[in-house]
Formats: C-alpha cells, structure tokens, sequence
C-alpha cells in the first residue's frame, strides 16, 4: 500500500495513539504516586480506552512491523470486524447515554472528540474502504463477544472491591446487580447485532473487491 492510502493510514494510527496518550496524561497529571497508581488502574478499566488502544495497535502494527504476527492479525477480516463493532458501540452508547453527563473543556475536550468520535469514525472508514484480508466468518461475531464479556467480568469484580465503576448503567451500588446484569445482556444483545452487520458488509465487499486490503509496504 503506497500513496494517499499509505499516508491516510499514518494520519488515522497517530490520531488513534493521540486519543489515549493524553487520557492518561490528563488522568495522572499532578496526582501523588499512590494515586497515580489507582488512576491507572482505572484508567484501564474504561472499555472506550481498550477500544481505542485496540484500534491503535490494529492500525499501527502494519505500519511499525508489517511482517509480524499481530500485523498479520490486525489485517484479517474477522479481527477489524469485530474492532469496529467495538468501536461502534463505544460511540453510540457514548453519544446517545453519557455524553450530556459532563462538559470537558480544552485538551480533556481534544482527547474526548478523538476516543468517542475521530478514531471511531477513522477506523470505520478504514474498514470500508479496504476491507480486511482473508474471509469473514460468522463465527467471528461470537468470538468478538468475549472482549465485552471479560470486561463485564472485570468491572464487576474491581466495582466489588473498590466500589467504583466507569460507567454509571454499571454501577451496582446505584442500580444493583438485577438491573446492571440485565444492562448486560442487553449490551451483548447488541454488540451481536453490530457484528454480524460489519461481518455481512464486509462479505459483500470481499465478493465484489476480492482483492482489498493489500498489504503494506515499506
């Protein structure tokens, strides 16, 4: 891949790094060792930041070491499905129930457009117009359900020891465990839809572009 493609893939990797560097660095700034160290801890615990750290890594990857297992991976059908089915929920479920919750100002604004607007759009973008590598299978919308369901696990288990959680549809100590729960399955209800819709348009482009998704080169 060469070109104005090569170079959109640059653009959108360094935007997609940018959103969660400045997150952290926002989060962390000022605060003491020991709360710098919970702030991290938290810090991961944001699905909207492992989202956006995946789609990072899936774009930088075959730009930084394109001849390595994770490129390689990165650039299949079925993991950039499933990357922007996160990706889509990430933005929709940030624009539509919390994005009237609070109103950042100045670099916290910067970072929150890019990790809830810019890369999710960017990466969407990317899949549309060069597909992925390989075919896309339907199997691949279930296996996209274990990220969301190990990251239920986790806020679950550290909300239980810290009472604290990232999102408030998933704060137990307000809603308790039968509404959150079923806030859940509700979640993985839809995160099944959306992939199967990106798994379906990508086995139409694959039919009428088979030849998408070239790799990268130097």
């Amino acid at each position: 891949m060469k070109g104005p493609l090569a170079l959109w893939r640059i653009l959108i990797a360094l935007i997609a790094c940018l959103g969660p560097t400045l997150q952290y660095g926002l989060m962390v700034y000022d605060e003491t060792l020991v709360s710098a160290a919970v702030k991290s801890v938290e810090f991961f615990s944001y699905f909207t930041i492992l989202t956006n750290m995946l789609a990072a890594a899936a774009l930088t990857a075959p730009l930084a070491a394109p001849r390595s297992a994770f490129a390689a991976w990165a650039e299949r059908s079925g993991p950039r499905a499933a990357i922007a089915t996160y990706l889509a929920i990430t933005a929709v479920v940030y624009h539509t129930m919390l994005a009237w919750q609070w109103d950042p100002q100045g670099l916290r604004k910067v970072s929150d457009t890019i990790l809830h607007t810019i890369t999710p759009i960017a990466f969407l973008l990317d899949v549309a117009m060069r597909g992925g590598q390989g075919p896309t299978r339907w199997i691949v919308a279930a296996k996209a359900m274990a990220f969301p369901a190990l990251f239920g696990v986790w806020t679950l288990v550290h909300g239980a020891l810290t009472n604290w959680y990232p999102y408030p549809f998933m704060n137990v100590a307000k809603r308790g465990y039968p509404k959150v729960l079923l806030t859940m399955v509700e979640m993985s209800v839809a995160f099944a839809l959306v992939a199967l819709i990106f798994i379906a348009l990508l086995r139409v482009r694959t039919r009428l572009a088979p030849s998408a998704a070239a790799p990268i080169s130097a």
